[in-house]
């Protein structure tokens, strides 16, 4: 079970799809919908006034034109990226978006770096082991590494190769880190991986913070986590922006999304 804990066990049917009647977006999502893709897509539908036409991922896609598409998952992307319109991803951490000719915008699934590295050095962090399994996007690296100078806080890629284990990894990597953090790659995010980031935390008396607000429990702290609903809202600002004729940012950070509106399209 990968990227999964109790709170994505729950399986749940995709919505029947909506009569389009003019409706100008299309949301491509994997079925059955599980937990965290029905949260997002329950909030960006609250977010949208007009109908809002749904496909699986997996199969072909509605004739468009369409004016956006959104797809939640990174399956749902894969399906949508063929298409000759602009698209908005959502859930997928390890989608790139390169290689499209349309504009791609991709929600990311934690805060702007900066926001990241004000949130750490209010916590006291001044060394964060980030455990993942690929190395951070190089925009998002370049973005933490500059805020962190400014406020003496330093964010380290533990990158996650089997067959090593995490637990192995942490001792190498970790030994002076004062805080880890899981991110949300749904090749890191595993029940043991969880269990020992946990357990190395307790061991050394230091912060260890959630890849989702699902997960926060106890003294798994929650500062560095979106929630799906966070995912979907900012999907759904940044198909509205699409729409309404705005410059598509490359990247969009929940709960900041000024942040990606600066950002250019790669």
């Amino acid at each position: 079970m990968r990227y999964a804990l109790s709170v994505m066990t729950m399986m749940l049917l995709l919505p029947a799809p909506v009569p389009a009647r003019g409706a100008s977006a299309l949301v491509v999502v994997s079925e059955p919908l599980t937990a965290p893709y029905r949260e997002a897509y329950e909030e960006l539908v609250s977010r949208w006034a007009e109908p809002l036409d749904t496909a699986p991922a997996g199969r072909p896609l509605p004739p468009g034109p369409h004016g956006v598409i959104i797809a939640l998952g990174g399956r749902a992307a894969k399906t949508a990226r063929q298409a000759d319109a602009p698209l908005v991803v959502a859930l997928a951490p390890s989608y790139s978006g390169r290689g499209r000719r349309s504009a791609t915008v991709i929600v990311e699934m934690t805060p702007s770096p900066e926001r990241i590295v004000s949130l750490l050095a209010a916590a006291g962090v001044r060394r964060l082991v980030a455990v993942r399994a690929a190395p951070a996007e190089p925009g998002f690296a370049g973005r933490a590494s500059a805020a962190g100078k400014a406020a003496g806080v330093g964010i380290e890629d533990a990158v996650l190769r089997p067959p090593e284990s995490l637990s192995a990894l942490l001792r190498r990597s970790g030994r002076r880190a004062d805080a880890v953090w899981l991110a949300p790659d749904p090749e890191a995010v595993t029940p043991e991986a969880f269990a020992a980031a946990r357990e190395f935390s307790r061991a050394r008396s230091i912060p260890f913070f959630a890849p989702t607000t699902g997960l926060v429990a106890g003294e798994v702290r929650g500062e560095l986590a979106v929630s799906f609903a966070d995912c979907g809202r900012a999907a759904a600002l940044a198909a509205r922006g699409i729409l309404a004729g705005l410059p598509a940012p490359a990247r969009v950070y929940p709960g900041d999304p000024s942040e990606g509106r600066r950002q250019p399209v790669p």
